[in-house]
């Protein structure tokens, strides 16, 4: 079947921009704080007041005027009247005047007539005739420990730019100007599945000649552990018109319809046939990636459709370094494919291919540098040799495999 030819391979490079370019985050929707770990912000998000709403203290101690304790010494201390205690949550109602300070604990807002803490450490309190008095034993600067109102964000400035992806410290953000839900990128709903006669799903009885599905569980956890939904659909035998149906069927509610298997030129690979023939347009099939090199990538209007190799080995890859973007994109993420490096160590010499190649290796970190030790099993045969790797490394066709070369990483999520 002519129409059915794998095209002529791709650089990785064009492959990623062909995706990248077809793919557009997903609608907005509006998730409550607890439920938006991991999205991404639709607009800029706006501080609802001046934070902190209130000068406050940054550490306990004493409210003072710094002119008040100038030049004041363990030998030499500055004696100020004690007007009361102030803590988190309460209202600071007496104004000091000359000669006067407040004890004030981490986070009470400062005293009217205020204008500096005084460290609990370097002061003493004392009754003396009746009267709270503090000794001060140290000079501070004005704003010594003073977090001014608006300091960290004035009401109306942006808080969180559109765009934002939310880890934990941008929901702390948000629940700190009062927002309990927020208008976020939904996450892209994927299906998976993988295909071939000789698969076994899990629980199945053992044969001669068959294989246990690993791939849709293995991608499954991939996507799910970047924050995409997914849903797992049994394997499917390699049969044209049943192909067909089950791809057909998996596209009815899904952002994306991963396969894997079936996308070489042998005589059983039918899945960019069965693709096509529901309506899906090619992207490309075929890049140069190693291993990989038999992967296909399509649309159906805006659905994406990726059928990654039938090897575990191979498929891990194609996932992590065009899948992944993909799912980034679809999820609003400004840098799809973000630009990190490593230095190699552990490497031993390769023959030059035309392919980019991605090598499987641990990252360590030396003299502030990022090192990944290539010395490990690198054969796409032995999938056990991810278990104890973090990154891909990429060696491009004109690159060199040498100790600390600078190389393009991927991280395994």
């Amino acid at each position: 079947m002519e129409a059915f030819e794998m095209d002529t391979l791709i650089s990785v490079d064009e492959a990623l921009r062909r995706l990248l370019d077809a793919t557009h985050p997903l609608a907005p929707e509006e998730r409550l704080l607890e439920d938006a770990l991991g999205l991404v912000t639709v607009e800029s998000v706006r501080a609802r007041t001046d934070s902190p709403p209130f000068a406050r203290a940054m550490l306990d101690g004493f409210a003072v005027r710094a002119e008040d304790v100038a030049g004041a010494t363990r030998d030499a201390p500055r004696t100020l009247r004690v007007l009361g205690t102030v803590g988190a949550g309460s209202g600071a109602t007496r104004a000091i005047g000359q000669g006067e300070a407040v004890r004030t604990m981490t986070g009470a807002p400062m005293s009217p007539g205020a204008d500096a803490l005084l460290r609990i450490e370097y002061a003493q309190e004392f009754i003396e005739q009746g009267e709270r008095v503090v000794h001060a034993y140290r000079s501070v600067p004005v704003d010594e420990a003073v977090q001014q109102r608006g300091d960290d964000l004035r009401a109306g400035e942006v808080a969180l730019a559109a765009g934002t992806l939310l880890l934990p410290a941008q929901i702390g953000i948000l629940a700190s100007h009062g927002y309990r839900s927020i208008a976020v990128v939904r996450p892209p709903r994927v299906a998976v599945v993988a295909t071939g006669s000789e698969l076994l799903e899990a629980g199945e009885a053992p044969h001669p000649h068959a294989l246990y599905n690993s791939n849709g569980p293995m991608l499954c956890a991939l996507i799910r552990r970047v924050g995409g939904i997914a849903q797992v659909i049994p394997a499917v035998g390699d049969d044209l018109s049943l192909q067909q149906r089950v791809f057909s069927d998996a596209l009815k509610d899904v952002d994306v319809l991963v396969t894997t298997g079936g996308v070489s030129v042998g005589d059983f690979d039918l899945t960019p046939s069965a693709l096509e023939a529901i309506g899906v347009e090619r992207l490309f099939w075929g890049v140069f990636m190693r291993p990989g090199t038999p992967v296909y990538a399509g649309m159906r209007g805006k659905q994406v459709i990726l059928a990654f190799s039938g090897s575990p080995s191979a498929a891990l890859v194609n996932a992590v370094v065009l899948g992944l973007p993909v799912l980034r994109r679809l999820a609003g993420q400004k840098d799809p494919a973000p630009a990190l490096f490593a230095r190699v160590t552990g490497a031993t010499l390769r023959r030059r291919v035309k392919h980019s190649r991605f090598f499987r290796g641990q990252l360590t970190q030396r003299d502030a540098e990022w090192w990944i030790d290539l010395g490990t099993e690198q054969s796409s045969g032995s999938f056990s040799g991810f278990a104890s790797v973090t990154a891909l490394a990429r060696v491009d066709a004109d690159a060199d495999v040498t100790d600390g070369a600078l190389v393009p990483i991927f991280l395994l999520p």
